[in-house]
This record gives C-alpha cells, sequence and structure tokens, in this order.
C-alpha cells in the first residue's frame, strides 16, 4: 500500500468512525436558550405556550420568542411582591406571587393571571390558604396547583388544589423528605408532577442537594376524592438535578431554568441577572 493510499484509507475509516457521533450530536440534547437582556434579581420560573417563553425573575415578567429574543415586560416594585414559578394555560400566564408579611405574619398571596399576548394584567386571585409562599404553580387534571415552601426539616412537602377559578378545594401533603424551602416549582410531564427544589448541603443536620421530586401525576389528582381527611402522596424517586428555577418542555426536550448573574460577580450594590434554559434528564 502506498502512502497516498494508507492515508486515503485512514480517512475513510476516521470519517466512518465519525459517523455514529456526528448522527448522535445531530439528535443529541437542544442547546441552551438564553433571555435576552438584564434584570435587577435572579430567576424564578419559566413557561411556554408553544408560541413564547415567559420569565420571571423576581420582579419582572419577561415574554421572549422560542429563541429567547426579547418581546415585552411587565416589572413591579420589589416591595409590592414577589414573582415565582408560572404557567401557561388558556391564553393566559399565571403567577404566583408572594406578597410578604405584615407584623411578623404573611400576607395572603395571590396568582396574577395576564395576557398571554399583551402581558396586561387581568386579575388578582387571592390565595390566602398557602400559607408558606406561592412558589410555583402549574394547570393539570382539570386543577391549579400551587407549589409552597415548608418548615425546616418537614418531611412533607405540600401543594395547594384549586379549581379554574380559584376556589381552595384542599392542601395535599407528598412524603418526600426534607426539602430547603420546600418546593419552589412544580411542573407537570408525561403523566408525572415534577417538584423542583433547592438543596441545602450545609444543613448540619439534614444534608441534601438541589433535587427534583416525581411524583405520579394520577395519584395525587386522585386522593382525597372522599372529601375526608388528605391521603399522603408518596413520592416516586427523588433525583439529583436541579430545577428549582423552573421547567419547561420543548420540542420534547425538558428544560430548567438557570439564573446567570452578570454583574457584579461578586454580589452587591446594582447587581443584574440574565437567565437561561438548559437541557435536563430526569
Amino acid at each position: 500500500m502506498t502512502r497516498l493510499d494508507f492515508m486515503k484509507s485512514s480517512a475513510a475509516v476516521a470519517a466512518l468512525c465519525a459517523l455514529p457521533a456526528a448522527s448522535a450530536a445531530a439528535k443529541g440534547a437542544k442547546p441552551e436558550i438564553r433571555c435576552e437582556g438584564e434584570y435587577p434579581l435572579r430567576l424564578q420560573g419559566v413557561a411556554t405556550d408553544g408560541k413564547s417563553i415567559f420569565w420571571t425573575l423576581t420582579s419582572v415578567l419577561v415574554k421572549t420568542g422560542l429563541d429567547g429574543k426579547f418581546v415585552s415586560k411587565y416589572e413591579i416594585n420589589r416591595v409590592d411582591g414577589h414573582m415565582g414559578d408560572l404557567c401557561c394555560h388558556g391564553g393566559r400566564v399565571f403567577v404566583g406571587m408572594a406578597m410578604g408579611e405584615m407584623d411578623g405574619c404573611r400576607v395572603g398571596d395571590e396568582v396574577w393571571e395576564f395576557d398571554n399576548a399583551s402581558l396586561q394584567l387581568l386579575k388578582r386571585h387571592p390565595t390566602p390558604q398557602t400559607a408558606w409562599s406561592n412558589n410555583g404553580i402549574e394547570f393539570y387534571a382539570g386543577s391549579f396547583w400551587i407549589a409552597s415552601s415548608s418548615p425546616r426539616h418537614c418531611r412533607y412537602n405540600m401543594v395547594f388544589r384549586y379549581t379554574p377559578d380559584f376556589r381552595f378545594m384542599r392542601c395535599q401533603m407528598i412524603d418526600s423528605g426534607w426539602t430547603n424551602r420546600g418546593a419552589q416549582t412544580i411542573f407537570q410531564r408525561k403523566g408525572k408532577m415534577l417538584l423542583g427544589c433547592y438543596g441545602c448541603p450545609d444543613d448540619k443536620d439534614q444534608p441534601h442537594g438541589s433535587c427534583t421530586l416525581v411524583v405520579d401525576g394520577d395519584a395525587l389528582a386522585s386522593a382525597n376524592e372522599s372529601g375526608k381527611t388528605s391521603a399522603i402522596v408518596p413520592c416516586e424517586r427523588r433525583v439529583e438535578v436541579g430545577t428549582a428555577e423552573g421547567m419547561l418542555e420543548l420540542d420534547g426536550v425538558l428544560m430548567a431554568g438557570r439564573s446567570v448573574r452578570h454583574a457584579p460577580k461578586d454580589g452587591g450594590a446594582g447587581q443584574r441577572f440574565g437567565a437561561r434554559l438548559v437541557p435536563v434528564e430526569i
């Protein structure tokens, strides 16, 4: 074999060996999506109606295209509330709002309803039953489900079920084990309810990392059908994947929100944040 023949043969073998990798790349993970712009506070949640992406950055509701390009925003003063996670349903965007405290007691939290197209605030729905803060919201099985914080080292996470017009139905307990600050986001996918939670690796008694709780959706929806004492729903599994800043699905790919600190890098006054979506597997 001449050197030229050897080089041709080697190139052919290399090309053949590269084919599976190229195919894998073509079928691989969806690239991340960046939310255009900078905002005063960190990301709290993400949602999509299939046409746009909606991002809550604590005091700003941002609408972008599916490519992350800025379209419009709705901004509030931080003292007027704290935007948590959100969901899209029926041409509306629903944002869980934590309304703060007064004289050491929590003020009744709310869900704010926006028009998908214009981001006009249409209604404010009181949800005083969610005593530990509105963190996340999802529509599933004909109801809204609001994820809440929970007491430190409590073995249960709690979700609050409401009718489509926000009449309270029940508080449902999930036997998940303690998660720092309860559940921060809730998202339904393939018959499962996914709850994203912050970690607390430095807790001296019960340390844990950021995680996602996987709960059977049918079990959650059918619990307590008799209207008596709520059955406690088990957690199917606890996955060490951080999704506390929101989840959505695009083109069949599950994506999780991530805050991006722009400035200053060490925190402090004048901080600015962005956000991105990255593919995850649960």
